[in-house]
């Protein structure tokens, strides 16, 4: 082999690693959302169309797949754009110096026990509530209108928030560390469908909300008592207290969005069935389920 052709050589195989590297993560990264599964189908629709078009000859038909294809990137940008803007706000967080320093050990485990207590308490007297752990990425832009508190993580508190009643209880509590940032807010809500029509308010708000950040949310229903987490746009119900601990340890460990995934797949398989607990949801279906 001549220098030449082995410089050639090499050159091709950096070019082909640049370029399948970053597609291989982003493939990775978008395969835990809903819009995979979509886009997936698809493309699979198009292929099998453009392949039969060509061997039947199918000239017309070939053209207008051929103009479609054009408008994919487009349909990918829209269809991922919540991914896609996490993608970009992680790159410009770890671009920038404002990252926040996670919690580590007694400090952790304090907001983890006391976010613990308040989530059984509530859900023993069947009081709902929504508690969003912020990580990586900030809520701020969902706490417009919400009343800041800035006070220690506490279970009482946290009781006192969502107690029927009282100015707050309707809203979300947002956490920061190891802080009540703030309380009273108003999460976005995620798509309505046949699976989620069972859901109330709070969960479709988690869902919605984690399909906009990283966040973990936690919520209590306060027609089951049931305690469910969402993560990804993805809602977890029926979740025990110690796999809600270790789901929030998780979540509150440095680079730790992995272990969150995994820490909730081990809660799926350690509690309860997550069908019976959607039994028991849809058996309110007919009734608001939320105030």
């Amino acid at each position: 082999m001549t220098a030449a052709s082995l410089l050639s050589f090499l050159k091709a195989t950096c070019q082909i690693l640049l370029l399948a590297v970053p597609v291989y993560y982003l493939l990775k990264f978008l395969r835990r959302s809903r819009g995979y599964r979509v886009l997936s189908g698809v493309l699979a629709i198009w292929l099998g169309a453009h392949l039969a078009a060509r061997w039947l000859h199918l000239d017309e038909i070939g053209w207008v797949l051929e103009r479609v294809a054009a408008g994919l990137p487009l349909f990918f940008v829209i269809l991922f754009q919540p991914e896609l803007r996490r993608i970009f706000a992680e790159i410009g967080r770890r671009g920038g110096d404002g990252r926040r320093e996670p919690l580590r050990g007694e400090a952790a485990t304090n907001v983890v026990t006391q976010i613990a207590k308040a989530v059984e308490s509530l859900s023993g007297e069947r009081i709902g509530a929504i508690i969003a752990i912020e990580r990586e990425e900030s809520l701020d832009p969902f706490a417009i209108g919400a009343r800041f508190l800035h006070a220690p993580v506490n279970a009482e508190l946290l009781n006192t928030i969502f107690y029927p009643g009282t100015p707050l209880h309707d809203g979300g509590v947002v956490v920061r560390g190891d802080t009540i940032v703030c309380a009273g807010c108003i999460f976005p809500l995620g798509a309505m469908d046949d699976r989620r029509r069972a859901y109330g308010t709070r969960h479709r708000a988690a869902i919605g909300l984690t399909e906009r950040t990283d966040a973990i949310v936690v919520v209590v229903s306060e027609e089951t008592g049931l305690v469910s987490v969402a993560y990804r746009g993805e809602l977890l119900r029926g979740i025990g207290t110690n796999s809600l601990v270790k789901v929030l340890r998780s979540a509150l460990a440095p680079g730790s969005d992995d272990a969150a995934s995994r820490s909730l797949s081990e809660a799926r398989g350690d509690d309860a069935s997550p069908g019976a607990s959607d039994r028991v949801a849809q058996a309110f279906a007919a009734v608001k389920e939320e105030s």
